[in-house]
């Protein structure tokens, strides 16, 4: 009688524990949006272009090599009617894009959009791409993003390197002379 105390008792322990493991393990994933748009008629501030391995410790977000994080569908885009409202007034959506990752510091999430384009010493680039790490305690969010443009002359890079202090659920503006970003991060 006392050994079967004991072992339901431990069971329900053991059963609390895996239920708070798990609660736990899905409260630290995080929803996470990007919009990257142009600033119209402003002018270009040239950077560096991304060096070729910009994303070698990085998750590729369409690689889908990690569990941990997952590209969404765009029917489930929060910010597609600020996307809307940019694009309306002139601005260019260069990269929209959301994922499911954990928060952590040391994993940065790497995004692009577009067609890749070959530099004359063979590196791909893509007219949009960033690379996206989330720290929380307080939720924190390092962002760097590049905008490539093919021009006759010489390919032309853009830069915005941030690190942000974020509200769970609220939309905030990553702001630079010729392009800007709209962030969001919200829970699953």
């Amino acid at each position: 009688m006392l050994m079967k105390t004991i072992t339901r008792t431990l069971t329900k322990i053991m059963a609390a524990l895996l239920l708070c493991t798990g609660l736990h393990a899905y409260a630290q994933d995080y929803l996470v949006e990007l919009v990257v748009f142009g600033q119209p008629g402003a002018q270009l501030v040239p950077a560096a272009l991304p060096g070729a391995d910009w994303a070698d410790r990085a998750v590729l977000l369409d690689e889908g090599f990690n569990d941990e994080v997952r590209a969404l569908a765009p029917h489930r885009h929060q910010l597609e009617a600020e996307a809307r409202k940019l694009e309306s007034s002139g601005y260019q959506i260069k990269l929209h894009r959301a994922w499911q990752q954990p928060a952590d510091s040391h994993l940065s999430v790497a995004v692009h959009q577009g067609q890749s384009l070959a530099t004359a010493d063979g590196q791909l680039l893509y007219p949009a791409q960033a690379l996206v790490s989330l720290s929380d305690t307080p939720l924190t969010a390092r962002v760097t993003l590049w905008l490539y443009h093919a021009t006759a002359a010489e390919p032309v890079s853009e830069r915005l390197q941030v690190t942000r202090s974020l509200r769970l659920d609220q939309t905030h503006y990553l702001d630079h002379r010729s392009l800007g970003a709209l962030i969001r991060v919200t829970r699953p």
